[in-house]
């Protein structure tokens, strides 16, 4: 017997076929090309309708192939949200959690973010499904026949057990907004108390809870990716650091009980406990900038204009020791904090002698390092103290062996790859074959 896994990442949507018996994994990976242009740069939307007819194609070449699959599992890009109609279609595009309107100014100086955080107490953050839904209210683009939202997982289990109302699970509801992390439930009364109506949000259900069928197949309600990559990366929660570094970086550790650290996020995990997150906004998204900065350079020096670079194969045959000793101090918060929106990145440090494309190489992979690090120095001592490895995934991550090294060294911790890829689909599969048994 086999089980799925879906994940719907920003920039690619993923499918494992994972075979407990033999632990062999089949995956096939479709790049997420499904973003609508806006005239607005804060709006960052995605059509619904193709995300699920991806999805759809993923698993039917699995349902073709392999006639005794036990269950199907769903996750993907967290705090996102769409609008459903009475007969369950999407009204609306998918604003996904890079959309910053919540970033924009509403009263006061205080941004639509800020002033939701301070009316109700929560920490509340751009992208974040309710602070969208917010902006939209206050400024009418609620559409006239949405009845409810939902994350775009909870949207395709919907469309995939041919429901008509979404349901999601304590992950996705808590990567909302609004929810009260120790009862595990949104907070109706603060919801209401901003004018949010709560009768908006999806049906809530534990984690791994059967909700339907597709083709007599159970599939589960779905979870948001950050849990998914742990379970499907970590086979020690205990004495594990999880890090993964894709378009975004994160960091998470394990917590028996509820704990709340300023700069961090807690976040429920499926069959009890919390992880503690560390999420930085740019992650490997910063070398993509600095490589869109060499190939501009190139193009704008190079008499062939179609000269093209292999920044990752140069990344890669790269050693800290060919720069110079005198290293950049690079933050990079390109896309700001979740505390500070406003944040900049920046390269200090310079000198006559040390601003060469080695140091910059260097320096860039240094700060997403050094960003996580600052995150894990939050974390309170007792939950650090039995930690002997990190286990790193993402793309960011496989591309290159700089960012794993410097890892290493910034945290005197060895780093253990994930032993499988594509982590969060397969965490995704593990929620199914559990649900199943």
């Amino acid at each position: 017997m086999e089980f799925v896994g879906i994940d719907i990442g920003t920039s690619s949507i993923c499918g494992v076929l994972y075979n407990p018996s033999t632990r062999e994994i089949k995956s096939r990976r479709v790049d997420n090309t499904t973003a609508i242009v806006s005239e607005y740069n804060w709006e960052k939307i995605q059509d619904a309708g193709q995300i699920v007819s991806i999805v759809m194609d993923i698993v039917n070449g699995f349902v073709t192939n392999y006639p005794d699959i036990g269950g199907i599992g769903v996750t993907g890009q967290m705090h996102g949200i769409l609008y459903i109609g009475e007969e369950g279609r999407s009204v609306s595009p998918l604003y996904t959690w890079q959309d910053y309107r919540g970033n924009l100014i509403y009263q006061n100086l205080e941004t639509y973010a800020q002033y939701l955080s301070n009316k109700s107490a929560y920490p509340l953050s751009p992208g974040f499904g309710l602070v969208t839904h917010y902006y939209n209210i206050v400024n009418g683009l609620v559409p006239a026949d949405a009845s409810k939202l939902c994350t775009i997982m909870d949207y395709v289990v919907m469309k995939l057990t041919g429901n008509t109302a979404p349901i999601t699970d304590d992950t996705n509801g808590a990567g909302l907004g609004f929810f009260d992390l120790q009862q595990l439930q949104f907070d109706k009364e603060a919801l209401q108390r901003v004018g949010i109506d709560p009768e908006i949000l999806p049906e809530l259900k534990d984690s791994g809870s059967r909700v339907g069928y597709y083709n007599h197949i159970p599939v589960f309600a779905a979870l948001g990716d950050n849990q998914a990559s742990f379970i499907g990366s970590v086979q020690d929660k205990d004495s594990s650091i999880h890090i993964t570094i894709g378009t975004s970086s994160q960091i998470s550790v394990y917590s028996e009980a509820y704990v709340s650290v300023k700069g961090l996020d807690t976040r429920p995990f499926p069959g009890g406990g919390y992880i503690l997150v560390g999420a930085g906004l740019s992650g490997g998204q910063s070398l993509e900038i600095l490589k869109r900065f060499f190939e501009k350079s190139i193009k704008l020096f190079a008499k062939d204009k179609d000269t093209e670079i292999g920044f990752y194969e140069v990344l890669n045959s790269f050693s800290p020791a060919g720069a110079n000793r005198h290293e950049l101090m690079v933050h990079t918060l390109f896309n700001g904090t979740r505390l500070d929106p406003f944040a900049k990145g920046s390269i200090l440090q310079i000198s006559a002698d040390n601003f060469n494309p080695e140091n910059l190489m260097l320096g860039f992979v240094q700060g997403i390092c050094r960003e996580l690090h600052d995150f894990y120095t939050a974390v309170p001592d007792y939950l650090k103290n039995n930690k002997v490895r990190i286990v790193g995934s993402g793309n960011a991550l496989e591309k290159n062996k700089l960012l794993g090294s410097v890892l290493e060294k910034t945290f005197g911790l060895p780093v253990q790859r994930s032993p499988y890829s594509e982590e969060a689909a397969l965490g995704a599969a593990f929620l199914a074959m559990q649900g199943h048994e």
